[in-house]
């Protein structure tokens, strides 16, 4: 009876402690997200209409912002921005994908983003007191940071279809 209590206690300990680690997971995503700032957008540089759009993803939403052009890089009207919350999934799956340090190691400028009005693309992250921004072609791969820039593209492609009116 005795070694059957101390067994019992054993395991209901070891338990307690998943539930402890996996809420450490979800508390250091949450403070991760609360310290790290993700801005993907793209822009075409002699385009008339919607020709900027930036996507934020910061704590637990994301912002979407259109600027409008009237031609020669010149902005008409206010920027429309929409915002919705994130769910835990896809920020947990974000998160996973950011590693600050090997994106910093990445150039600047990766090929002729917006050379002959091909457009531009770039993503963004801040994190904590440090930033770095990369600018590439529209539409091409970066194959350091694909699974990133998958998930940001599907995010963008869905505000676009939802508030993008040309």
């Amino acid at each position: 009876m005795k070694i059957q209590l101390f067994v019992g206690i054993i395991l209901s300990t070891l338990s307690f402690m998943g539930c402890e680690q996996q809420s450490e997971v979800l508390n250091k995503n949450a403070s991760d997200l609360n310290t790290t700032v993700i801005k993907h957008g793209t822009g075409f540089g002699m385009c008339v209409g919607p020709c900027k759009k930036e996507l934020t993803l910061m704590n637990d939403e994301a912002s979407f912002t259109i600027y409008y052009n009237g031609g020669r890089g010149t902005e008409v009207g206010e920027p429309q921005t929409h915002t919705e919350k994130l769910t835990t999934e896809y920020i947990n799956e974000v998160l996973k994908n950011v590693d600050f340090e090997k994106f910093k190691k990445l150039d600047e400028y990766i090929g002729c983003p917006d050379c002959a009005d091909g457009g531009s693309e770039w993503v963004e992250i801040i994190k904590n007191d440090s930033k770095y921004k990369i600018t590439f072609e529209y539409g091409k791969e970066v194959k350091e940071i694909e699974p990133l820039l998958k998930l940001l593209r599907e995010k963008r492609v869905y505000f676009e279809n939802k508030y993008v009116k040309n």
